[in-house]
């Protein structure tokens, strides 16, 4: 019995589905945010989020622009947010931790534009 359809058409569709099915799964940078990223020096703790409790160094400190009283504490952005950054003393959206920002650009840069999305 032949088939109302090729097998190349067959194929062509089926690849095609699972395309379109892996890709819906992707998170995309559309949803990211522009920023600036700078970095701070140990001792890391007392953080506002976690007071003494040591998070590790793959941390960082909200500005004002994520804080949102608060709300940031425990969000992960690849990095946990520990931490506020005052607008005040606050010169970027996100305060890296220097292991971070060294990981991702040379500490004399200072200050690097980012984009960021909550994961």
């Amino acid at each position: 019995m032949a088939l109302p359809f090729s097998r190349s058409t067959l194929f062509i569709t089926l690849t095609v589905f699972v395309l379109c099915l892996s890709l819906s799964h992707l998170p995309f940078m559309s949803n990211a945010q522009d920023g600036t990223a700078t970095f701070y020096t140990p001792p890391y703790t007392p953080s506002a989020c976690y007071g003494y409790e040591d998070e590790g160094t793959m941390i960082a400190a909200a500005s004002d622009e994520i804080w949102n009283n608060g709300a940031a504490c425990g969000k992960m952005y690849q990095v946990k947010i520990v931490d506020y950054c005052p607008s005040a003393g606050c010169r970027s959206t996100i305060d890296l931790s220097q292991e971070v920002f060294a990981s991702i650009a040379d500490p004399d840069s200072g200050v690097i534009n980012i984009s960021y999305q909550q994961v």
